[in-house]
């Protein structure tokens, strides 16, 4: 293991936790691992966007992928904070509030969200799930539409967020909406990895504190 690009102190804390075999928080720079995710991003120099099926669903999701020199804490503390969506997402969120709270810790959140450049106003109640932990380090965060609850057919949002070390975290978004009107399929493609993009954007932007892909230590 080397340890010439490592702050001295962060090498002795990690050094003496291996000796007493205590666990270690993540650390790329010294376990000299690759992460594709991080890399990818930093190489675009910008968030990237595309659409898909996820694994396990049917319908096409807009999908965007970022990554915030950040701590996980205060990137999950943005994702949940839906009141103020309305703020972080000017662009495309007319209105966003908490209209309910739940047994289980879900939230119940109004929102108000123009598509089409404007023209079409879509609303729907979305109950958010408390996080849930996928693995160590990686979060789950989903809205769901309440069935019955606003002038769309479906909606649903996933946050990912998967911290890499205690500075820096990957974030990704997948968002479904089906609008109940008639569009072609590349019309709503179009309109689902944009908002997605704006969204991990906007998280970017709020969480950082500075626009842009801050310089990612590279392994080497």
């Amino acid at each position: 293991m080397t340890w010439t690009s490592t702050h001295p102190r962060k090498a002795f804390a990690l050094l003496a936790a291996v000796l007493v075999g205590l666990p270690t928080a993540p650390s790329l720079a010294l376990a000299g691992t690759v992460d594709p995710d991080a890399s990818r991003i930093a190489a675009a120099g910008h968030s990237l966007k595309w659409n898909w099926t996820p694994p396990g669903r049917t319908d096409r999701y807009g999908h965007a992928e970022t990554l915030i020199h950040a701590p996980i804490g205060i990137v999950r503390s943005n994702v949940v904070d839906f009141s103020h969506y309305r703020d972080i997402f000017p662009e495309r969120f007319k209105s966003s509030r908490v209209v309910g709270h739940q047994a289980d810790r879900s939230t119940d959140v109004y929102i108000q969200i123009a598509v089409l450049h404007g023209v079409v106003l879509l609303w729907d109640v979305a109950r958010f799930a408390p996080p849930r932990e996928l693995s160590p380090g990686t979060e789950v965060i989903e809205g769901r539409m309440v069935p019955g609850k606003g002038n769309v057919q479906d909606m649903d949002v996933v946050w990912t967020l998967r911290a890499l070390d205690d500075q820096w975290t990957v974030l990704k978004f997948d968002l479904l909406l089906k609008p109940g009107l008639p569009a072609p399929q590349w019309a709503i493609d179009e309109e689902l990895r944009d908002s997605a993009r704006i969204a991990v954007d906007s998280m970017h932007d709020r969480a950082q504190g500075t626009c842009g892909i801050a310089h990612w230590p590279s392994e080497s």
